[in-house]
């Protein structure tokens, strides 16, 4: 538990920090904020992909220099498709001329921010993973200290939302930098090993990531179907959601600390279920008391008022995803990456159903809130199924294995 209040803590900061630097997006324009709200479901695919080499260190926990490397490269590799490709990446979603003008030029900038954010996110888990969450919480600070200073100087001084990006790479190497140092980090050469490592754990991770969020992606150009004035409620209420994970990102990396220290699959089991039982009333607190102040904070341009009801139906979203941490966290430790892919299908295949089916109703954002829980909830049954039909089936196999012996 006091692994949990640590980096929950730490995790709040970067939440609130979160929501600060999403306000100077969203106090540009009304534009602005649909832009930015397009740019959530991109990142998702993108870093899907460039995070593979930090996917596979979460179960490897070796040659963190080769693993974050990898994932380094291919960030780069991505942000070059990003530029060249931009043009056509914006078409996906119903915006106005401006606004993929506006869009088009942040998605050339990738060249640049999808490498350095890779790293340096990748460079703070390597940290937290390590169990040095004093250098973790000095990294952040440096993060989002140097970030809302250079936010304010380019909001004051350009409006601009190319600047305000300009802003958010420079933080990155400033505490990538910072980091880099501290932990006397070596980028060991990547060898053999290293790549069958990806082929078996990171690759299926990667590709669960890539496969929900693809569809996800699906999820917002639906809903930039609904016109700028919904979509721009829709964009504020689902960034808060987002925001919110960073309460359940900090259980779930609780998690990955404290699940490990079981050897076998019935300790790691118990070690999650003694986790869970005890954050879950803090969680479901402090998701709904957060909720409301990173509203107040990020609402931007779009009136709060609103928001409302269609903001209570958003965040009720926590049900669901504190199943989802719980039961993915088993299938990372045990290495069980296929399930994640399972799982993760049928959730955004419902989610995307119940949109679609709804879209054109008077309701249609009331819809678009309510399915969050819907298919992180739908993810977590698929997860503790197939977790508990392997684990049966082992115990079956060591079971004739022993009868064999006994026979013979």
């Amino acid at each position: 538990m006091k692994e949990f209040v640590s980096i929950l803590i730490s995790f709040i900061f970067m939440s609130i920090a979160d929501s600060v630097d999403s306000a100077f997006n969203n106090y540009i324009s009304v534009d602005a904020v649909v832009v930015c709200g397009s740019l959530i479901f991109i990142n998702f695919m993108f870093k899907s992909i460039g995070e593979i080499g930090i996917y596979t260190h979460r179960t490897v926990r070796k040659k963190s220099g080769s693993y974050l490397l990898i994932s380094g490269i291919t960030g780069l590799i991505l942000g070059i498709i990003s530029f060249l490709l931009s043009d056509l990446i914006v078409d996906l979603f119903n915006l106005t001329l401006g606004q993929k003008e506006m869009l088009s030029g942040i998605l050339k900038l990738y060249v640049i921010y999808l490498p350095i954010s890779i790293l340096h996110t990748g460079l703070l888990e390597i940290v937290r993973l390590r169990n040095d969450l004093k250098l973790y919480r000095k990294g952040l600070i440096i993060t989002y200290i140097s970030l809302i200073s250079l936010d304010a100087l380019a909001f004051i001084f350009t409006k601009n939302l190319f600047a305000l990006f300009i802003a958010t790479i420079l933080s990155d190497v400033i505490c990538f930098t910072y980091l880099s140092y501290r932990i006397k980090l070596k980028y060991q050469k990547i060898t053999k090993e290293d790549l069958n490592n990806v082929k078996s754990y990171g690759i299926p991770y990667s590709m669960e990531r890539v496969f929900s969020k693809a569809l996800i992606l699906i999820y917002g150009v639906l809903a930039s179907q609904l016109g700028t004035e919904k979509y721009s409620i829709h964009t504020i209420c689902y960034s808060v959601c987002l925001t919110l994970e960073i309460i359940t990102n900090a259980y779930q990396a609780t998690l990955m600390i404290k699940v490990p220290e079981g050897e076998t699959y019935k300790q790691q089991y118990r070690n999650c279920m003694k986790m869970k039982n005890k954050c879950f009333p803090l969680i479901i607190v402090l998701n709904f008391i957060f909720a409301f102040i990173y509203l107040i904070i990020s609402h931007g341009s779009v009136p709060i008022l609103e928001c409302f009801p269609y903001f209570l139906f958003y965040i009720i979203g926590v049900f669901g995803l504190y199943q989802y941490e719980t039961y993915k966290t088993l299938c990372i430790t045990q290495g069980k990456s296929f399930i994640l892919l399972i799982g993760s299908t049928i959730g955004v295949i419902i989610r995307l159903l119940i949109c679609a089916l709804f879209i054109n109703t008077s309701f249609a954002l009331f819809i678009f809130g309510v399915v969050n829980f819907v298919d992180f909830y739908s993810r977590s049954v698929v997860y503790r199924i197939v977790l508990s039909k392997l684990y049966k089936k082992d115990k079956f196999d060591i079971k004739i294995n022993e009868d064999k012996t006994l026979n013979v």
